[in-house]
């Protein structure tokens, strides 16, 4: 086979051109620090780094997610420990009074203070984070309670957040089942203890005292049993939250080493090909300048 001049100088070019571009390549994860710039550097891993890159950004999801979950916990735990000083206060001053008085300045006062830890209670029961009620489920954007009547007009709902892949984690409490008795906690309903003690001292009628203050002790253990419930919330949040930053820890590490650029490998590299492109020059200038003079 005949090799023409045209043939020699397109199989140079050719060179030229490959080496160049494995010149660019070097100079480019060099100045980028990356091996890869661009999928078609390396379609496969390309593709796992994409996939680590998504369970990062889930992970800081998730991470972000249990931020706002412990916040909203801390300031649940703080209004309930709030109720158990109120409730604590209420005993205290009950018991004061439970075999009634003569007094009716000592019974009005004893019904006053008690009227002012319901008012303390409600506000407690109300308790904001941000623009929303923390204990009224989903209906937050309205106060749960209210001084004048002992109902509740938030829902039954826990709000939830997603600590893992369907792994949801409640972090609110409902008023109802915290201050009226309705779920889990303990059947009192505090607010209506209240008042039947207020009645009772006011009327001056100890047994009906003695008898509502024994659901006082009641109402204390369902609180009690609430601050568990929180405390064991955050304790999860806090296993979660050290779990996934683990995770997010290795995958950074993951694609670091992936995707990082062995500098003085590449430099070394990057030395020799700048030689190896420099004498292809070289070379192919000579070859470019031979004529058919040159061969008689």
């Amino acid at each position: 086979m005949r090799i023409t001049p045209g043939m020699s100088s397109d199989n140079a070019l050719y060179n030229l051109q490959k080496g160049r571009t494995l010149l660019n390549r070097l100079q480019e994860q060099i100045a980028s620090g990356s091996v890869i710039n661009r999928p078609s550097d390396d379609p496969i891993t390309t593709r796992q780094l994409l996939d680590m890159d998504s369970k990062l950004e889930q992970g800081e999801q998730y991470l972000s997610n249990i931020t706002k979950g412990n916040l909203s916990l801390s300031m649940t735990d703080t209004a309930l420990q709030g109720m158990a000083d109120i409730i604590a206060q209420a005993k205290k001053t009950t018991g004061t009074i439970t075999s009634g008085s003569s007094d009716q300045t000592v019974r009005e006062n004893a019904a006053s203070q008690l009227e002012e830890l319901k008012k303390q209670l409600v506000d407690l029961g109300n308790t904001q984070l941000g623009d929303q009620y923390i204990f009224a489920g989903f209906k937050n954007s309205t106060p749960p309670f209210s001084i004048n009547d002992n109902t509740y007009s938030g829902t039954s709902d826990e709000i939830s957040i997603e600590i893992d892949q369907n792994s949801p984690a409640a972090i609110t409490l409902t008023g109802d089942a915290l201050l009226k008795g309705t779920g889990s906690y303990g059947s009192v309903d505090i607010f209506e203890t209240l008042d039947a003690i207020i009645a009772a001292i006011r009327s001056n009628n100890p047994d009906d005292i003695q008898s509502n203050a024994a659901n006082l002790d009641a109402s204390s253990n369902q609180i009690n049993n609430a601050r568990s419930d929180v405390a064991g919330r955050m304790i999860r949040l806090e296993s979660a939250e050290t779990m996934i930053s683990r995770n997010q820890s290795t995958l950074k590490g993951i694609i670091s080493d992936t995707m990082g650029v062995d500098y003085v490998e590449a430099a070394t590299q990057l030395t020799q090909q700048q030689a190896a492109f420099e004498a292809a020059l070289s070379a192919t200038a000579k070859i470019s300048q031979l004529s058919l003079l040159d061969y008689l």
